[in-house]
């Protein structure tokens, strides 16, 4: 059924009412006059109609025996009582007006302008109708002509009155369409909002009982239920003080402050109570209290300091954000995807700036243990005299200056995750035979302490050196070298992958340049000295160049620019790599002569450096 139903009296009505309703989709209309509409209105309502339109005392039924369905009265227009009552007149001057409120209201007005004798009663049923019109027969007084509704056209014909049926006009039934569409969208929220509050109190963990200002509980929910071991139906409408005496709200409702993290034990549980008063409009019209098991908020209290202490300790990068095409960083992508399928200790080799950290993330979020925490070190910022109790922690007064509450060490923060030491062979040797034991038993043992802890953990260790030379010298223990290095990933440096040099360069240049808010092109001449240079720095010395790059540059990337700060790079070059720098740097000069066709004065200009400095330089060859 169609979600409004016009309920009409009479057959002029319906007539009248089927014609505008063939206008909306949203309506339907049936007959039904006073008891018989009951009977339609209950199949309306399990049929969805959501309102009735209907008039006199049919509607006035309707509302006593549905208070929840929206009724909408139809309006009696002066219009329609002016014709009702211009046509009344032509029987006499004496008319008499019967029915419900909505009907006669005001009509005595009407009596100086129409010259016509108004008596109007005002009825509540059919029969207390037909007790007033046979007193007044009784009585001798003249009755010409009866107007009314249903009930009083009735009326007339029992008693051979003349009678004119107040009819409805299209206008008021439209009227009474849009004030329903209105009731109905009102309706439809607040029912929506009812239905997210029961949602909320039904799924939130708390338990959540609300009174009203006579302290009898109007809500009760499920959490509630399952607290206190009581229905639903077993509390509501009740007093709280017989229900629940120990959560007492008349002091919230008296002094209208909230009490806060009260203490209270409901049966064999020990909750913690929040109550506040419940104002509308400035007055006090309740209270709620919510309350939670102490030991679930504890619970939660021990997931929030977990969080905490992993925070930060989260990989960021997979594998696929390693970028690079070349059959190099391909194979050993590959390799990696392998190796994070296993649980084995992995040792990475590169030199420094070829992203051996990123390899090492990427291979945890690849693992079956990428859930838990990633765990980076760097072994060669720590102190040598911290370095052991910063990855195995201490115990209370282990030493001068440690915190009165011990640390945990990273080795426990890492458990049921990775932990990625880079520079490992910076680690002390001393200290190498504890890192064996961790390798070999799973466990530590804190600093100051007889206890054992068991850890269980992926170590993925990195390094810039070679390992095997350090064995050599004994500065690196053999034992530990071979439980390190039973996966080995040897990443490449970026001259070993120099198809990629163009490729990571477009990409820091895009994604550096969005930070500062630049839109910057580069030449293929720069891309192509790029490609050129030797990259001793690897991937980060290229990041360091694009950056500077960006700062020195707003629309577009030169060759020249390029030139220029790679002439400072290799000007400031370590001074332990001068001989293989000064290599490198000859023979950027040497391309750069080239392209200017032995031109010393141009070269000389692109490189940024006067012509008797390029000279001396060639003569050194």
């Amino acid at each position: 059924m169609k979600p409004i139903l016009i309920i009409v009296p009479h057959e002029k009505i319906e007539c009248v009412a089927k014609t505008v309703s063939a206008h909306y989709d949203d309506v339907d209309v049936e007959f039904g006059l006073l008891k018989d509409s009951i009977e339609i209105v209950k199949r309306a309502e399990i049929e969805g109609v959501e309102a009735i339109i209907s008039r006199g005392g049919t509607a006035k039924m309707i509302i006593e025996n549905f208070p929840n369905m929206p009724v909408v009265e139809m309006p009696v227009s002066p219009y329609d009582m002016i014709s009702a009552i211009y046509n009344a007149k032509r029987y006499g001057r004496d008319v008499y007006v019967l029915g419900f409120d909505n009907i006669i209201r005001g009509v005595e007005n009407l009596e100086s302008i129409l010259d016509i004798n108004i008596h109007s009663y005002l009825i509540q049923s059919e029969e207390d109708g037909e007790a007033y019109i046979s007193s007044i027969i009784g009585s001798g007084a003249r009755i010409d002509a009866l107007l009314g509704g249903t009930a009083a056209e009735k009326i007339a014909r029992k008693h051979s009155i003349n009678t004119v049926f107040l009819e409805t006009s299209a206008g008021a039934i439209e009227c009474g369409i849009k004030e329903a569409r209105k009731m109905i969208e009102i309706a439809r929220k607040e029912k929506q909002k009812t239905e997210q509050a029961k949602s909320i109190l039904h799924y939130i963990t708390q338990g959540v009982i609300s009174v009203d200002s006579s302290s009898r509980i109007v809500t009760f929910n499920n959490s509630a239920e399952k607290m206190t071991g009581l229905s639903c139906e077993e509390a509501i409408g009740k007093s709280i003080k017989d229900v629940m005496p120990e959560i007492d709200l008349s002091g919230v409702m008296a002094s209208n402050v909230p009490e806060l993290g009260q203490l209270h034990r409901i049966g064999r549980m020990q909750v913690m109570v929040n109550k506040g008063p419940v104002m509308i409009k400035g007055n006090t019209g309740g209270a709620v209290a919510t309350f939670e098991d102490v030991t679930i908020i504890q619970e939660y209290e021990r997931q929030i300091r977990a969080k905490l202490l992993n925070k930060g300790h989260i990989a960021k990068y997979s594998l696929n954000d390693i970028l690079g095409e070349s059959d190099a960083i391909v194979k050993m992508k590959e390799k990696a995807k392998r190796y994070a399928a296993m649980d084995s200790t992995i040792l990475i080799e590169g030199k420094s700036g070829t992203g051996k950290e990123m390899f090492a993330q990427g291979v945890h979020l690849a693992s079956s243990r990428r859930k838990g925490p990633f765990v980076a070190v760097n072994c060669s910022t720590i102190p040598r005299d911290l370095i052991e109790s910063e990855l195995f922690g201490y115990e209370e007064g282990a030493f001068t200056g440690a915190r009165k509450v011990g640390k945990q060490g990273l080795f426990v923060e890492a458990h049921c995750g990775t932990i990625f030491l880079d520079e490992i062979g910076e680690v002390p040797l001393e200290l190498q035979s504890r890192l064996l034991r961790v390798l070999q038993e799973k466990e530590i043992r804190p600093l100051g302490s007889n206890k054992i802890i068991p850890v269980d953990v992926r170590i993925i260790a990195a390094t810039n050196r070679n390992l095997l030379k350090e064995v050599r010298d004994n500065r690196f223990r053999v034992d530990l070298y071979y439980r390190l290095n039973i996966l080995n990933l040897m990443i490449p440096t970026l001259n070993e992958r120099g198809d990629d040099i163009k490729l990571l360069s477009r990409h820091l240049l895009k994604k550096k340049s969005t930070r500062y808010n630049k839109t910057l092109t580069v030449t293929d001449d720069a891309l192509n000295r790029l490609y050129d240079y030797h990259w001793p720095g690897n991937i980060r010395e290229l990041e360091n160049i694009i950056e500077r790059l960006i700062a020195m540059n707003d629309s577009s990337i030169s060759s020249a620019d390029v030139d220029e700060l790679i002439c400072e790079n290799l000007q400031n070059s370590d001074e332990a790599d001068a001989e293989s720098m000064e290599a490198v740097k000859k023979k950027h000069i040497l391309q750069i002569l080239s392209e200017c066709k032995g031109n010393q004065t141009l070269a000389a200009k692109k490189l940024g450096i006067s012509r008797t400095h390029l000279w001396r330089i060639l003569q050194d060859r």
